[in-house]
């Protein structure tokens, strides 16, 4: 598999254990351990400007200590034709100056709306980290592709792997959906294929922007 560039990137031990596996559902307290229970709390969400997403996710990306890889064709696209300001505002705000990763990739597609310059703010923001964190290990590097839908390999869930962590979600990674979705996490990346498989994906869409 080497040759062929899969080679899995292996987790140290000393990272933090995984969670025990849960599903979570999109609500706007951050995430629930159970289905919305009435209607007045499903239609706030759906008529919510931008509906909040899960914070056990955003605070898992917020501590990831060697990778972020994110897995998603609507990624930085939000509901009902919205302009992206807000959504990308929010991802921003996951890989702060402090950000220990190294190794953040987003694999997406392209969307009109969209724009170059908005794609841009992900090479600022990794030279924000660098900068101020000067004297870190590893240089911090923001890779985002936007030719996922252009690969053979079809892919229609969503999926992001924080450190040796897998995360499933039933529609947009983060929870920002306004329908009724859930997320499950606690799996392992490495046991279950997931790294080799994000990187078979990633590897497809290579020399694309």
């Amino acid at each position: 598999m080497k040759a062929l560039g899969l080679t899995p990137t292996s987790i140290p031990e000393s990272f933090t254990p995984l969670p025990q596996a849960e599903i979570m559902w999109g609500c706007e307290r951050g995430g629930s351990p159970h289905f919305p229970s009435d209607m007045d709390t499903i239609i706030a969400r759906k008529r919510a400007h931008a509906p909040e997403p899960l914070q056990a996710f955003i605070q898992a990306v917020k501590q990831a200590e060697k990778r972020v890889w994110l897995m998603d064709n609507y990624f930085l696209a939000p509901d009902n034709k919205r302009k992206p300001d807000d959504r990308i505002q929010a991802v921003l705000e996951w890989f702060h100056a402090g950000l220990i990763a190294s190794d953040i990739r987003i694999l997406t597609s392209d969307h009109a709306e969209v724009t170059a310059d908005f794609l841009d703010l992900f090479k600022e923001q990794e030279r924000c980290i660098n900068t101020i964190q000067v004297r870190r290990d590893t240089r911090c590097l923001i890779q985002l592709n936007t030719r996922l839908k252009h690969s053979p390999i079809e892919v229609h869930d969503r999926f992001a792997i924080v450190d040796n962590e897998l995360w499933h979600f039933g529609a947009t990674v983060g929870g920002f959906h306004a329908s009724v979705n859930a997320a499950s996490r606690g799996w392992s990346a490495e046991k279950s294929g997931a790294v080799r498989f994000f990187e078979l994906v990633w590897d497809t869409c290579k020399g694309k922007r």
